[in-house]
């Protein structure tokens, strides 16, 4: 009888335990759900509404227009502006191109005292301008006749009527040298006969000049040690002509001392790709003696030149300037020989 009760005790037990449960997960899914439903509530309130419209059905027309307003979108405009402002900035002639030299001073030659130095020889040279080596100084538009010239005609250099440097110049001097004249003769407008003539200037062009001459003396310097080459003049070549065209002789129109040309050369640039010269100036190819020369006078007692040797012969005068050559470079050679 006591297993009995006991028994229905532990039944009524575990369905209070049970139904308590049951009511605890209801009252949790209820607080859920009312949640859910306030925040789609929410959500509705804030969301607008759209009216309804009645959209056409989609056909060939509509489809066209709309290609057309895509297409018009992507069209450029063609219309000029006026809207807009000049540049009026400095125009540059290439990026790199800079004037890296403006200013730019020669460097000092050293003083050399006269008691220590021991002449060896003085030489005339020619370069010529149209050999492919020597053609940075005939740059079209940028040659150095032209740069010559125009420091005459401002006064930045003086020209010598001598190569001793005594006799001075001035532009119009050397201008009426430079100009060539001929004797035209003067016809008749009706009968096409002659009755007269005139003369006709021809005016002066620096790219006309094909050859300059330097001027230069080789001695043996005892406190440095070595022979020194040192330009003394420079002097354009001009080639005289007869009234036919036919060659007569070679004139120097004027003569340069170098020393004062090197404030003007120094600060001229000159680029040649071909043989890797950038950033140099005319007095460092001058100085670094960077061009082709052929020898045409050694000091002599007579003061003859070459071809006045061996006149008509340009043979005989090629080997002579050889020869002269050879025997300068075997002075610098034989030098320190015991």
């Amino acid at each position: 009888m006591k297993k009995n009760i006991s028994l229905v005790i532990l039944v009524l037990l575990s369905l209070g335990v049970f139904t308590a449960v049951q009511a605890q997960n209801k009252k949790g899914k209820g607080k859920k759900k009312a949640k859910t439903d306030q925040v789609a509530k929410d959500t509705t309130a804030a969301a607008p509404v759209k009216p309804m419209v009645n959209t056409p059905a989609p056909n060939d027309d509509n489809l066209l227009d709309s290609n057309h307003l895509l297409l018009d979108t992507l069209i450029a405009d063609t219309t000029l502006s006026n809207d807009f402002t000049l540049e009026n900035s400095r125009p540059v002639d290439g990026f790199y191109k800079q004037t890296m030299l403006k200013g730019a001073k020669p460097f000092a030659w050293p003083k050399v005292n006269k008691n220590n130095i021991k002449f060896y020889k003085r030489i005339w040279r020619d370069i010529d301008l149209t050999d492919s080596i020597n053609r940075i100084f005939a740059t079209p538009g940028e040659t150095l006749m032209q740069l010559i010239m125009d420091a005459i005609k401002t006064n930045r250099l003086i020209p010598y009527a001598d190569e001793g440097f005594k006799s001075q110049l001035n532009y119009r001097k050397v201008m009426r040298i430079f100009t060539d004249s001929f004797i035209s003769p003067t016809l008749d407008s009706v009968t096409g006969e002659q009755i007269g003539t005139r003369t006709v200037f021809n005016e002066f062009n620096a790219d006309s000049v094909t050859k300059m001459e330097i001027k230069e003396d080789i001695y043996f310097d005892k406190t440095r040690g070595r022979v020194i080459t040192q330009i003394i003049g420079l002097a354009p070549v001009r080639r005289l002509k007869s009234s036919t065209g036919e060659f007569i002789a070679e004139q120097h129109p004027f003569w340069l001392y170098f020393p004062q040309c090197r404030n003007l050369f120094a600060a001229k640039e000159v680029i040649d790709p071909q043989r890797d010269i950038y950033n140099e100036s005319y007095d460092d190819l001058f100085i670094q003696r960077n061009f082709k020369t052929t020898i045409v006078k050694e000091s002599n007692p007579a003061d003859l030149r070459i071809k006045d040797k061996y006149p008509s012969d340009e043979v005989k005068q090629k080997k002579e300037a050889e020869r002269i050559e050879r025997e300068i470079n075997n002075y610098k050679l034989k030098m320190w020989r015991y």
